[in-house]
């Protein structure tokens, strides 16, 4: 994987709200995003449906997947292993562990992404509950349907998934939509825009 791609993620998750390129930084975070690669965390679960689930009839999801044939609704983790590291670094170097939780979230999203790929040109960006107002509850439909106890996540009671480093969300198939400023919910009330710029990495506004 090419991390230099990753990289501007990374410091939009570090609180950059302009990416401007320092080598120490730089530095930091190639090397945690090459010993977070070499985890062999990476995992991924999924479950396609050609009628959709019932929790997905309203708005906004019935927006988000017109247009679409069908569904995947997916779980992908890190596995635990990043999370320990990141909670071992924040005992002695504050600075790094947040430099490794910020490339852990940035990681997780690129191997999700480049994984998605197998499901073909035709499909969405990946939309995880509670994204544009919906409900963080709606993760446990997507658990009951995927369980991905079976590589290691779990759903505590208020809906938290554990490992941390770890997403549930929904992938509509049969139409191409991809991550714009344009098409998010968000946009009016959106901090990233206020500032001039986006929370993902893109040529597309």
């Amino acid at each position: 994987m090419n991390f230099s791609e990753i990289r501007p993620q990374v410091y939009t998750y570090l609180g950059y709200t302009s990416f401007v390129p320092d080598e120490e930084t730089d530095d930091r975070i190639l090397r945690a995003l090459t010993a977070l690669d070499a985890l062999e965390g990476f995992r991924y679960l999924y479950r396609a449906y050609t009628e959709m689930p019932a929790f997905l009839r309203k708005s906004p999801y019935e927006e988000f997947l017109r247009g679409c044939g069908s569904v995947v609704l997916c779980v992908t983790t890190l596995g635990a292993e990043a999370d320990k590291r990141i909670k071992l670094l924040a005992r002695t170097d504050m600075t790094e562990s947040v430099i490794w939780d910020a490339c852990a979230s940035a990681l997780l999203e690129a191997r999700a992404d480049a994984y998605e790929k197998n499901f073909g040109e035709d499909r969405t960006y990946r939309f995880c509950p509670g994204y544009g107002g919906t409900s963080v509850a709606d993760v446990r439909p997507i658990f009951e349907a995927v369980r991905p106890e079976r590589i290691g996540v779990t759903l505590d009671d208020s809906n938290y998934i554990l490992p941390s480093k770890s997403m549930a969300g929904i992938v509509g198939i049969g139409k191409r939509a991809e991550k714009t400023c344009g098409d998010c919910m968000l946009r009016e009330r959106c901090g990233y825009r206020k500032e001039g710029t986006r929370c993902y990495d893109s040529a597309k506004k």
